[in-house]
């Protein structure tokens, strides 16, 4: 889903890019602290595993600074979730709104009616991986900057997701996409779709200078872990939502998508209010 756009901290204009940059790169040296701790073998039990406690501790500390600095440098959440951010939230917003509406007019109308109303054609001879094609196109940005590559890409691993949930089957991939509508499955989805994204603004920022730093294999674990933590919380944050009837495609679906963002964020930061 297009170029992936790397910048390089310290720009002018986003003061806390050098306090994410400490933020990631202290999470991969806890990775380096942990492989050492692994390998000393003059340890004993007690003590590798107190010492392991404070390598996670430490850790988790740092996954939340980078969460909060990749908010400041967004400007802060309320900038961040209304939109009103240059760097981070506009083309999220675009996209999940996208996949809502389409989501909600499958609900209504049905998938070919759908697909046929945004532009497709006819179901008759295509196959699912070109409605897949379709799609994919349908709810993604143009590749301006990170924001739109982020955006995309959450899009797109979403996307590929629901194809292997149904087999790509097309009357499942309806089937599916009715059934998420009619309970909560959308707002979880969404849900997920912010996790992916955040994580997708982080990964583009600094994993190729993790690489540069410590390593191919470093990288691909501190990415790992940051990605595995964002979206734990999203699950977490699945199960204490309550379960609405929402018109996704009216007002109150862009209410409920900047709601379901400004959630995602306060609780990756471990925000209160």
């Amino acid at each position: 889903m297009g170029t992936t756009q790397r910048m390089t901290p310290g720009v002018s204009g986003e003061p806390n890019w050098g306090s994410l940059n400490v933020s990631i790169t202290n999470i991969s040296k806890t990775i380096e602290r942990e492989i050492e701790l692994e390998d000393n073998e003059n340890i004993n039990p007690e003590d590798q595993a107190r010492q392991y406690s404070r390598i996670i501790d430490k850790r988790n500390n740092h996954l939340r600074s980078a969460y909060r600095n990749l908010v400041k440098s967004g400007g802060g959440r309320a900038n961040i979730t209304s939109g009103r951010s240059s760097s981070i939230g506009r083309a999220g917003i675009r996209s999940a709104s996208k996949i809502a509406n389409f989501f909600s007019r499958v609900g209504n109308t049905g998938l070919q009616q759908t697909l046929t109303d945004i532009g497709f054609g006819s179901l008759q001879g295509k196959t699912f991986q070109e409605v897949l094609d379709f799609l994919l196109v349908f709810c993604s940005e143009t590749n301006e900057g990170m924001d739109e590559t982020a955006a995309n890409n959450a899009s797109c691993e979403i996307m590929k997701e629901l194809a292997e949930l149904t087999g790509n089957d097309l009357l499942k991939f309806e089937e599916l996409v009715q059934e998420y509508v009619e309970g909560k499955g959308l707002s979880d989805l969404l849900c997920k779709f912010w996790g992916i994204y955040i994580f997708e603004h982080l990964s583009q920022r600094f994993e190729e200078k993790i690489q540069q730093q410590k390593g191919i294999e470093n990288a691909k674990e501190t990415y790992k872990i940051i990605k595995d933590d964002i979206l734990g919380q999203v699950r977490v944050l699945n199960t204490q939502r309550p379960i609405e009837r929402i018109d996704w495609r009216g007002n109150a679906g862009n209410i409920e998508i900047e709601k379901i963002f400004d959630s995602i964020i306060k609780i990756i930061c471990n925000e209160t209010n």
